[in-house]
């Protein structure tokens, strides 16, 4: 199971997955114990280095917890993040893991290669996506043939991908790993990418924000909802709502008669304990509707005024809405827990471990 910070892992292991890969750069020797203390429990745990060192302190501490920890160099993929930027430096790192494997009794012990390339898997275009996705491949190919060759080491796993090119990487005949996740959720920016057959997204989407209407205004054509940033992540645009159930590019509700799941964050006031946590869906229009931020616990739905003697129907007070997140990740991480609703009936509310800044 993938995880970006030591936080998530340990909310993972606790909740009884015991195969987890930090697939980030861990530094700070606070967390690097926490780490290997996942480990010494019984977890299996792999992570990934760019630096001597972490690394160096990371083989000592597995070291004196009486454990060892699998570790995976990971590639500057494009994104010019974190990683190894040439693959003579990916060879080296390794050697290095290799080396220190046989100093202190195997705490760190080298399976493979990371090359994630995040901002891929947001390009529109399916052929531009793919040709992007070559050059990632072409990086961690050259790296593979590099450590083979220089440090004599075989590269058990080659892992990267997401949700946008994960089918590409698995294709590819490099990678034996991907790492897709935002599918599970599906958020507005995801459902924007366009697939071979021409179609825009590819999942049905699971999480949704409850929010409410707290003012209107028929002369501003525009209704106030309860969810402003404090609710929804921006950094991918705003929430957006459905014109239609079937168009995966916005909001209200799940198909009617849907048999599957469903998932609500509930945004301060708006939550619900029991019955319909996602509401009914009002008998008003939401054609060509946008969301713009009003602030930190305020945001702004307006209708378009094409014909303005002809004021639109909006939603009246208290009216429970649900908005598609611009972004799943940061949006799922803002909330203490997340309604599981089906067929408009609650089945359980799951807490959201791990949550907060990258600890």
């Amino acid at each position: 199971m993938c995880c970006q910070k030591v936080a998530e892992a340990e909310a993972m292991v606790s909740g009884g997955i015991q195969d987890v890969f930090i697939s980030n750069e861990v530094v700070a020797p606070s967390k690097i114990t926490r780490m290997v203390a996942l480990a010494a429990q019984g977890a299996r745990v792999s992570v990934v280095v760019d630096a001597l060192q972490p690394l160096e302190q990371l083989a000592v501490t597995a070291q004196q917890w009486g454990t060892s920890i699998d570790v995976l160099v990971e590639i500057n993929a494009g994104q010019d993040r974190c990683g190894v930027d040439t693959p003579g430096q990916a060879a080296r790192l390794a050697e290095h893991i290799s080396r220190l494997s046989s100093q202190l009794n195997g705490s760190v012990n080298f399976k493979g290669i990371q090359a994630y390339h995040g901002g891929l898997q947001h390009v529109r275009d399916p052929q531009q996506r793919a040709a992007a996705v070559q050059r990632v491949v072409a990086k961690a190919a050259a790296a593979v043939d590099a450590i083979n060759k220089k440090a004599g080491l075989k590269c058990q796993l080659v892992t990267g991908g997401g949700s946008g090119t994960y089918r590409l990487e698995a294709a590819s005949g490099v990678f034996n790993e991907v790492q897709p996740g935002s599918f599970a959720f599906g958020d507005a920016d995801y459902a924007r990418n366009l697939q071979l057959g021409g179609q825009q997204g590819e999942w049905q989407q699971s999480l949704w924000v409850l929010t409410q209407v707290m003012s209107v205004s028929a002369a501003r054509a525009c209704a106030v909802v309860d969810a402003g940033l404090k609710a929804v992540s921006l950094d991918s645009g705003p929430p957006v709502l459905l014109e239609t159930p079937n168009v995966a590019a916005g909001l209200v509700a799940p198909p009617p008669g849907s048999n599957s799941s469903s998932s609500c964050s509930s945004s301060g006031p708006s939550s619900s304990s029991s019955g319909n946590a996602c509401g009914q869906l009002p008998a008003v229009s939401f054609e060509g509707v946008e969301f713009q931020n009003g602030g930190d616990e305020h945001g702004k739905l307006l209708w378009p005024q094409a014909i303005p003697q002809l004021p639109p129907q909006l939603p009246s007070l208290g009216t429970k809405l649900l908005l598609q997140p611009g972004h799943c990740d940061p949006t799922a991480n803002m909330y203490d827990s997340i309604v599981a609703e089906r067929e408009g009936t609650v089945v359980a509310v799951w807490p959201v471990a791990g949550r907060g800044p990258g600890l």
